[in-house]
């Protein structure tokens, strides 16, 4: 090789070197200017920051990037809006090695930063960051408390990992004056909590409402080998949720355990994606009396197949009249688009505490019903235990041959949250249920009637008084 090809390659070699520096330190001082979100179906960063959605999730296994996705998202709005007010937020004990670390890696190391001090032992000094164009992250931890989320209004608050609801329900509070944004990154390891049924059920019909599953076996930057060793060590359930970051109930004691997805008729189930109303077929009602929560569902059975459609609920006080004509008044859908009532046969499911009088009442509940519905079947039963009504609901929901026998329709939210979430202490110790378990014992007096798996059950068909 020539001297003036040995100048030119050393001439390269430096330029080259010289731009890798440049490009080093550009990453350094200006880090979030060279983040790839991922898009990915099972890993979309580049959907959870381009969606506008004011009440958005993403819920990821560990490693799957979800704080990384939280904390540049952060940053980021900052910088590009001036005059920005965020919280962010998480346990004390996350806060400074993980939530404020995550956020320092992505800040700037330049002007556009005026006031940000962080070490790795103490987190960010005064727990404040403040940017060039006024805009603020302030730190704070769910151990504080639920009066200390109380104040001003923000423009935006991520919670990183799930906190206690009423700080949730405090958040959102601040956010009203702006319009702000709700935005949060977990691991759901608490099982199917108010998360779960704000988010995926959306129980509140929220518009705004947008989430996403993050599996961390499609993160690129980690070691798949050691993800795949370690999370196989867990428990089926647990390593589901440690991977792929779905709500799983990890209790034990869950009542209702056969329930899984496969139950529920919705768009994203291939084996029943919908269910057509018909007066083929009775209309079969099943009802639980409460003080506070009446919730009655309505389903059909056809073909040895029971389909759970609809409901109708009242809650705050006890009516039974109101009930039913809320559901003389119901309209089904019996074909895409099109609506009509019922005209056939009703049968009723009851509990026994419907045949019973109080004193205040002129009527039981039972005979309320038959007033309303004359020509309706309306059965209760003596059941021995409450365990045979589960198990008789259980064999449904799927047997052991792994069939299932019983679907319910995702708007029924309500009795899909109570198969997702009582659990046999709930149904021992009804103060601790709350509002869970009175769709669902309905649903069993109906099923322990009809598919009684310890023998002929003790029916009584009510023939008024």
């Amino acid at each position: 090789m020539n001297s003036k090809n040995t100048l030119i390659n050393t001439e390269t070699n430096r330029k080259l070197a010289q731009a890798v520096y440049t490009l080093n330190l550009r990453k350094k001082r200006r880090p979030l200017d060279f983040i790839e979100p991922l898009n990915h179906p099972q890993l979309n960063q580049k959907a959870f920051w381009g969606s506008t959605k004011r009440n958005k999730a993403a819920f990821g296994g560990n490693r799957s990037g979800k704080t990384l996705t939280g904390g540049a998202y952060l940053v980021k709005k900052c910088l590009d809006t001036p005059n920005q007010d965020w919280w962010a937020a998480t346990w004390a004990d996350m806060s400074t090695p993980v939530q404020q670390k995550e956020i320092y890696k992505w800040l700037p190391k330049d002007a556009s930063v005026k006031y940000a001090r962080f070490s790795e032992q103490r987190g960010f000094s005064n727990k404040i960051i403040i940017f060039a164009n006024d805009s603020k992250i302030r730190f704070k931890t769910y151990d504080q408390g639920r009066e200390s989320f109380q104040g001003t209004a923000k423009d935006g608050i991520w919670l990183d990992e799930e906190p206690p609801e009423e700080i949730v329900n405090e958040c959102k509070a601040r956010l009203m004056d702006r319009n702000g944004e709700l935005i949060r990154t977990m691991t759901p390891l608490n099982g199917i909590t108010y998360t779960h049924d704000e988010m995926v059920l959306n129980d509140k019909n929220d518009p705004e409402v947008a989430y996403w599953f993050f599996d961390s076996t499609y993160n690129p930057y980690i070691n798949q080998e050691a993800q795949k060793r370690i999370i196989g060590n867990y428990a089926d359930k647990e390593s589901e949720v440690r991977q792929k970051g779905h709500f799983i109930n990890l209790t034990t004691g869950n009542a209702y355990y056969p329930f899984t997805e496969n139950n529920i008729i919705s768009i994203s189930n291939p084996v029943i994606t919908d269910y057509y109303h018909s007066d083929k077929f009775p209309l079969e009602v099943s009802c639980d009396f409460n003080v506070d929560l009446m919730c009655w569902n309505i389903g059909q059975e056809v073909n040895g197949i029971d389909y759970t459609f609809d409901f109708v609920e009242l809650e705050g006080q006890a009516n039974t009249d109101r009930m039913c004509l809320e559901l003389k008044s119901k309209k089904y859908e019996t074909s895409p688009g099109r609506f009509t009532s019922h005209n056939g046969k009703y049968i009723f499911y009851v509990d026994i505490a419907g045949s019973q009088r109080h004193p205040e009442a002129s009527k039981t509940n039972i005979a309320i019903i038959q007033d309303n519905f004359p020509d309706a079947d309306i059965f209760y039963q003596k059941i021995r235990n409450i365990k045979d009504r589960i198990d008789s609901t259980n064999s449904r929901l799927c047997n052991s041959n792994k069939q299932v026998r019983y679907y319910i329709h995702e708007r029924c939210k309500r009795l899909i949250k109570d198969y997702r979430q009582v659990t046999w202490e709930h149904l021992m110790n009804k103060n601790k249920a709350g509002k869970l378990t009175h769709a669902s014992d309905g649903e069993s007096y109906r099923m322990h009637y009809k598919y009684d798996l310890t023998g002929k059950p003790e029916v009584n068909v009510w023939k008024g008084i």
